[in-house]
Formats: C-alpha cells, sequence, structure tokens
C-alpha cells in the first residue's frame, strides 16, 4: 500500500480536483490529511473523497510525523495541496521502489509559468537531480522502513521538507524522477520572485548553518504559532 499524506492548511474546496485521483486510484493506496489550520469546508470535502483526515497537531513537521505514524502503507508519499503530481504518480512511485530506490521525488515544474518561474523550476530541477535536494512541493516518497530509518519528521515550523531529505539521503538510495509535479507560484506572485528567491536561498542557507526554526520562520515571514502540548503553551522546538 502507498500512503499519500498532504498536510492542509487554507486551500478552499478547489483542491479536491487535485486530490481526488488517489481516491479513484488502486486498494492499495491511502490518502491521509494533516489539518494545519484547514477551513471546515475544506475537510469536508476531503472526507467525501475517501480521506482521513487527522486534527490539528502543532507545527506542520508535528503533524506531518503523526499522520506517517498512523499511515498503513510500506511506502509513503508526501506532497503539498496545491501541488499536481503526475498522472500516473502512484505507479511510478511503485516502480522507482522496485528497481531498488529507498526514496526519491518528482521533478518541479510552475503552472502558470512565466519566464521567470520556468528559470526557477530549471534551477531547483538541478539542485534535485545533482545534490539530490527536492523540496516538498515536489512530492517526496521513500519506503515507511527507510523513513524510521532516517528518524521521519522532525517537530519543525518550517524546513521540516529539506530536514527530512537531508537524512533520507544520508539513509539509502535516493532517486528524482523527470516526471514533473506542477505546483502552484501563488508565493513568488504574492511576495515577487526576486524576493521571494532571495527570502528561499536565506532560509536554506540558515537551515544549514543551524539558524533556529523560530528565526528562520521569522525571516520567512511567518510567525511561529505557540504550541500546547499537555496543557502548557511552548513555541516548536528547535532543531537537533
Amino acid at each position: 500500500m502507498i500512503s499519500v499524506v498532504v498536510p492542509i492548511q487554507s486551500e478552499g474546496p478547489e483542491i479536491e480536483s487535485v486530490l481526488d485521483r488517489f481516491s479513484l486510484g488502486p486498494a492499495e493506496a491511502e490518502l491521509l490529511i494533516a489539518d494545519t489550520g484547514a477551513r471546515p469546508e475544506t475537510l469536508a470535502a476531503l472526507r467525501e473523497i475517501g480521506a482521513r483526515v487527522l486534527p490539528p497537531l502543532g507545527t506542520r513537521g508535528a503533524a506531518l510525523a503523526r499522520a506517517a505514524l498512523e499511515a498503513r502503507g510500506k511506502i509513503l508519499f508526501f506532497l503539498h495541496a496545491d501541488s499536481r503530481p503526475p498522472e500516473d504518480a502512484l505507479a511510478l512511485i511503485a516502480q522507482t521502489i522496485a528497481e531498488g530506490a529507498d526514496a526519491g521525488a518528482f521533478s518541479l515544474g510552475y503552472d502558470p509559468a512565466s519566464p521567470a518561474m520556468r528559470w526557477i523550476a530549471w534551477w531547483a530541477n538541478l539542485r534535485s537531480r545533482f545534490a539530490k535536494l527536492p523540496f516538498g512541493d515536489q512530492g517526496i516518497f521513500c519506503r515507511r522502513d527507510v523513513y524510521e530509518r532516517a528518524g521521519g519528521f522532525r517537530d519543525l515550523p518550517i524546513c521540516d521538507d529539506l530536514d527530512l531529505v537531508v537524512r533520507l539521503r544520508k539513509t539509502g538510495r535516493f532517486v528524482v524522477r523527470p516526471e514533473k509535479t506542477i505546483t502552484s507560484p501563488r508565493r513568488y506572485v504574492e511576495t515577487g520572485v526576486a524576493r521571494q528567491v532571495f527570502r528561499n536561498w536565506k532560509v536554506i542557507a540558515g537551515y544549514f548553518a543551524g539558524v533556529s526554526p523560530e528565526t528562520l520562520t521569522r525571516w520567512y515571514g511567518i510567525r511561529p504559532p505557540a504550541v500546547l502540548r499537555d496543557g502548557v503553551e511552548s513555541r516548536a522546538i528547535r532543531r537537533r
């Protein structure tokens, strides 16, 4: 079984058109939604297509870790809500694992794709292919046992996908497929291409330099929410 895990925050019911292919797929696939603050109508639409919706739990990293723990599949596929994987994504993932890969991701594309976004996608695919550093919007997949040996998702409010990929690369054979996951350029449109590119690079550099997740979220323009654990309010833990 392949477990498709999707974190959902504020996307509307229109994402059903992106996700419903998994509900119509083979019996050996399941769809889990890691709710990180979605609207009720979004969650209702997802339940209607057969998804299991898990209630909010702290940071996105913590929510994805809990979803992976509850997943039944031997293969895990983590996908962003505004990303559209290849039509035959599940078959391609199964084939890649059967051919000896332990983990992997798809290449990246944008829709709509302006010249600037095509350049960004080209650079992202170059980074993914040679440095084996794809991001979550490309769709990351792995064998469950490899995910567990790598330590899984950590309780991080940002860079949770990058943090996992870095450890997956060290745990087994990582393959980046040429087929593209098409994602939305909305953040670039809202922020401005040059500003968003600079922000991304700054956060990535900060992550590898050991900058705290709280500072990284501030650099990215996100205020990390307080997290309730056992009735005690706290901030997301620092990356170890």
